[in-house]
């Protein structure tokens, strides 16, 4: 004669199951809620589509203001597709004395990265800052993140640029 209380392995099949079930469903559900992160590291070649420059009046320790833009392409160096071959888009100010600002905008088949940054350029045609992230479309949407990058001239229309940022999308 059985115990009432006790459990017999045809009672435990139906619990096993359900258990299993919601743990499942559980996964499920915590995975949606789950966002990615990651680190970035990626190198670029950009020319200088527009340039313009306003000097300042004689004797302004300023010198001068200026505006560009830049198109090219960026390239991630982990081997993975977050941006690998991404259209590569920035708008500058700066001024005569190095300091600058810009909007970067990375586009590839997933949506944009929109970006800000800024810098300052050094003697040697170099130039580097911090980049953060500010927002996005498609898969991208709601992402965030900040890093650094490093601008090298080349010649005076074509330049490389290494992008390296951690990032979280919702």
């Amino acid at each position: 004669m059985s115990h009432p209380f006790t459990v017999t392995p045809r009672f435990l099949r139906p619990a096993a199951m359900t258990l299993a079930v919601s743990a499942l469903a559980f996964a499920i559900v915590d995975d949606a809620d789950a966002a990615e992160r990651g680190k970035f590291k990626g190198r670029s070649v950009l020319v200088s589509m527009q340039f313009h420059e306003i000097k300042a009046p004689e004797g302004n320790p300023a010198k001068a203001v200026q505006i560009g833009e830049l198109d090219g392409v960026l390239f991630n160096d982990t081997g993975k597709t977050f941006l690998d071959k991404a259209h590569y888009q920035v708008v500058w100010k700066g001024d005569g004395n190095g300091a600058a600002e810009c909007f970067k905008t990375f586009t590839d088949s997933m949506g944009k990265v929109f970006a800000n940054c800024v810098g300052q350029s050094a003697d040697n045609g170099e130039e580097q800052g911090t980049i953060t992230l500010v927002g996005g479309t498609g898969a991208y949407t709601g992402i965030k993140g900040k890093g650094s990058f490093k601008l090298k001239m080349i010649s005076d229309r074509t330049m490389w640029d290494i992008v390296e940022f951690d990032y979280e999308i919702p």
